[in-house]
């Protein structure tokens, strides 16, 4: 077995941080998992994957089992482009009616039970389904979609003819005036501990794709349109709203996040955000 077990979402917006990720200069000490997130997120907590992005809400809700990574995420000042709420209305007209959620999500249906709940006041009925927009809206007054399945549902053009596409990123950030962090990169606690030089191989590798994604995002571009279609200013658009740094502005959001889903009841307590430090003989900093 590899050393360390790494567990890979499919969706685009993590694409930054793996695409030009070199696995051969790890022979066999790493093999790759492909899972959607919640998959990852479970199997993450039962420690049957060693390191991976995952939600921000499943960092919370196990956080003493991990480790983040620095300046990895999934986050958006604003518009994220794939987080959407489907809706013939207005969110606002949601506050007593039924909405359906994605089963692939957790932070993504905190973060509207927060908007809805906390800042509009709302007291909705929510169905969780699998990810079918046509069904989940035969079902619901509106439907939460995340990662791909947000975006090619919004490239429908039936479906964008007779729905509002709200963006959660920036309903969130109307509110609050911070970031959003969808996803982190978490390691296990006893994986890094037992595997420090080889996890900071991996982990300058996916800084290395990130860098290489910033010098060369038509590569992801065409790989995506390949892929799923859409135009070439689509997905430029869609990468170039994208944040995969997990600096200052980053945590502060997601620590504001973290306390409002603890006040309107989804999680438990407010954890304390650990990060790793490579640089220094501690093994980590943290911020609450």
């Amino acid at each position: 077995m590899s050393q360390l077990r790494i567990g890979k979402i499919p969706y685009t917006n993590t694409w930054p941080i793996s695409h030009f990720f070199n696995p051969e200069k790890f022979n066999n000490e790493i093999e790759f998992i492909p899972q959607v997130p919640s998959q990852l997120n479970k199997h993450m907590a039962e420690g049957l994957i060693d390191i991976g992005p995952i939600s921000s809400f499943a960092y919370a809700e196990h956080a003493d089992k991990y480790f983040l990574l620095p300046d990895l995420s999934v986050s958006a000042y604003g518009n994220v482009g794939s987080i959407s709420l489907f809706v013939e209305t207005s969110i606002e007209d949601l506050k007593n009616k039924r909405i359906a959620l994605t089963n692939t999500s957790a932070t993504s249906i905190n973060l509207l039970k927060i908007i809805i709940q906390e800042f509009l006041g709302g007291n909705p009925e929510y169905i969780t389904m699998s990810p079918n927009i046509e069904l989940m809206l035969d079902n619901a007054d509106a439907a939460l979609l995340i990662g791909d399945d947000a975006l090619l549902a919004g490239l429908d053009k039936e479906i964008s003819k007779h729905y509002k596409i709200i963006d959660l990123g920036e309903e969130w950030r109307k509110r609050t005036n911070h970031w959003m962090t969808f996803a982190v990169w978490a390691i296990r606690k006893e994986v890094l501990e037992a595997n420090t030089e080889l996890v900071q191989r991996v982990y300058q590798e996916f800084i290395h794709s990130k860098e290489e994604a910033k010098k060369n995002p038509d590569s992801i571009i065409y790989a995506s349109i390949e892929m799923y279609g859409g135009s070439y200013q689509f997905w430029r658009s869609y990468f170039e709203g994208l944040s995969h740094d997990f600096k200052e502005k980053q945590i502060a959001g997601l620590s504001h996040y973290f306390k409002l889903a603890n006040k309107i009841g989804v999680l438990s307590e407010v954890p304390e955000i650990e990060v790793v430090n490579f640089e220094k003989a501690e093994l980590y900093y943290s911020f609450k």
